[in-house]
């Protein structure tokens, strides 16, 4: 079995742990910060969680983020090939004479890295 633990405070970080698979999340500093009653707050923004996505039990979405789970190594690798992609669309303006002033908008747009 597998217990979540480390910055538990909100129904959310539960539901995050169980997302990875926990059968069991823990608390301790939240509970000596905010007392007792934080297990209250926590287990309703538990139930708050599974209803706006859906989920009747635990098991209905245990473990669920597993399959996307990689390592920091991998995540680095698809960033950069990510990058280099978009990199590679972009067509730019060899000179400033290129520029059209009509279609100001739409030459910028092939410039900028958050299109």
């Amino acid at each position: 079995s597998l217990s979540g633990i480390g910055g538990v405070e909100t129904g959310s970080d539960a539901a995050e742990f169980i997302l990875l698979g926990a059968d069991t999340v823990q608390v301790c500093t939240g509970v000596m910060i905010h007392g007792y009653p934080l297990v209250k707050t926590l287990c309703g923004g538990l139930q708050d969680f599974m209803v706006e996505h859906g989920f009747n039990s635990l098991d209905d979405f245990k473990g669920m983020t597993l399959p996307s789970f990689t390592t920091h190594m991998e995540l680095v690798r698809m960033q950069k090939e990510a990058i280099s992609a978009k990199r590679a669309k972009k067509v730019g303006l060899a000179s400033d004479k290129d520029w059209t002033g009509d279609g100001f908008v739409q030459e910028t747009d092939t410039m900028v890295s958050n299109n």
